[in-house]
């Protein structure tokens, strides 16, 4: 899906020497280079690319608490809060919204599982809401079937993925922190073992801090500096359908798909849970750590191509 991008500014002159400098434009690299400018820092954003253009403007822009594992669950909770925030402080819009988060299932299993996940929200102060057969198929009726249950999350929500990413930025720079993209990150270079500057196709930034959220490429980027990073790759197709008279949910989910409104009233569209593998060198060096991951969920996985040697994982 070609992601509709929001052009954002390019600072002109990449700086000499900056408090901190962060790797990658994805929606983590802007908010964490957005959160160290609002502490004083003077803070360098690098972007190989454009800011937003990959997987942060290709996701089905779900902010969730709902079915966390506990170990994620205070972070996702805290993020809520600051998406929300974000707007009011910074005056730039992310199209968040709390319109909660709708789950349809007619699997015994994963209703039972949903349901002892609400028991442990509440214990976290978590709102869910289990639905019962008549709930769940009135309040699922735009998919002209019967559900035997759901869950309906109130307090999470959605943002913008083509806002989101290009919003924060602009707020960087507002802040007076510089933004630049089309501007690779080649290495980082130390002094006396720590690190002393980020080397980009464009110069040198001298610097004691460098923050890598490069996503997909982080794991490549860590090994030309002999760090094992393990990350799997897996390649997920969404589709962008335009705006209809049906009425769907905000945000819906069921095992064959799952549907996302955009702020143009269009709606995203993917298959839920499938993606495909492509052979790459990381994936052949972490086999280890995944094989058990892919074979409990092969069902869902099909063999990919030599689209993740193009883009450049090594």
């Amino acid at each position: 899906m070609p992601a509709p991008l929001v052009h954002v500014g390019t600072s002109p002159t990449l700086p000499e020497r900056a408090d901190a400098v962060v790797i990658g434009g994805g929606i983590v690299g802007v908010f964490a280079a957005y959160y160290l400018s609002r502490r004083g820092l003077s803070v360098a954003l690098v972007e190989k690319g454009r800011i937003g253009a990959e997987q942060s403007s290709r996701n089905w822009g779900w902010c969730r608490q709902q079915n966390r594992d506990a170990r994620e669950l205070p972070m996702a909770t805290l993020s809520l809060d600051l998406w929300e925030r974000f707007a009011v402080d910074s005056g730039e819009a992310t199209g968040f919204s709390r319109c909660g988060l709708f789950y349809l299932s007619n699997d015994e299993a994963e209703l039972a599982g949903w349901a002892r996940w609400g028991e442990f929200a509440r214990t976290a102060g978590v709102t869910t809401h289990m639905l019962d057969s008549r709930q769940a198929t009135a309040r699922g009726a735009a998919t002209g079937r019967s559900w035997k249950g759901g869950v309906f999350s109130p307090t999470d929500g959605t943002a913008s993925p083509a806002d989101a990413a290009p919003a924060v930025a602009r707020a960087i720079l507002k802040q007076g922190g510089s933004v630049h993209q089309m501007c690779a990150v080649r290495g980082v270079e130390t002094s006396g073992g720590r690190l002393s500057a980020v080397v980009t196709e464009r110069g040198t930034i001298r610097t004691p801090t460098a923050v890598l959220a490069a996503g997909a490429w982080a794991s490549s980027f860590c090994h030309q500096l002999g760090v094992a990073l393990p990350i799997a790759s897996i390649r997920a197709s969404a589709l962008a359908l335009s705006p209809s008279a049906e009425p769907l949910p905000p945000a819906l989910h069921t095992a064959a798909v799952s549907i996302t409104r955009r702020g143009d009233g269009g709606h995203t569209l993917a298959i839920s849970g499938r993606g495909r593998v492509d052979p790459t060198l990381q994936q052949l060096r972490f086999a280890q750590h995944f094989l058990p991951m892919f074979a409990k969920r092969w069902r869902s996985l099909l063999p990919g191509g030599f689209e993740g040697l193009r883009m450049g994982h090594e």
